[in-house]
């Protein structure tokens, strides 16, 4: 008896498992591990440049241009080399050179632990400042 018994629940959870359903795939894409030192959104031409840190250490630039992605892996002492140079122009932006009075239109946001600072058309000080950094960056993804 409890040999049928035992054929019976096997039999059972055979087909009991065949109906249940396959977990889905992780995303090794886990936001949580991943710091975002400083980014910069360029609105003319659609692009997103980040510099970003991993929890073991390593640094990645990422370009984001109309829907693509390309990623380049850097040494730690390059990712703090840029990460210094990066705050020292957003810092200079915001604190020693002049700000635009009006409305404006928003060309370049710069973003850096939490603080956002957005550079109008018509900021041509500091839109120099900035746009030396943005090529030397931008002309690391290139072949």
């Amino acid at each position: 008896m409890a040999f049928i018994s035992l054929i019976i629940f096997g039999f059972l959870s055979f087909a009991n498992a065949q109906y249940s359903e396959q977990p889905l795939k992780e995303s090794s894409h886990d936001l949580r591990t991943q710091i975002v030192l400083f980014s910069v959104d360029v609105k003319s031409d659609s692009k997103t440049l980040m510099l970003e840190r991993t929890s073991n250490e390593d640094y990645f630039l990422r370009l984001k241009d109309r829907g693509q992605e390309s990623i380049k892996k850097i040494s730690g002492r390059e990712a703090v080399r840029l990460d210094r140079e990066f705050a020292s122009k957003f810092l200079k932006c915001q604190y020693e050179l002049p700000m635009i009075e009006g409305d404006c239109k928003v060309t370049l946001r710069l973003m850096m632990k939490g603080e956002v600072q957005e550079l109008c058309e018509k900021d041509d000080k500091k839109t120099q400042e900035v746009i030396p950094f943005l090529a030397e960056l931008v002309k690391r993804f290139s072949p």
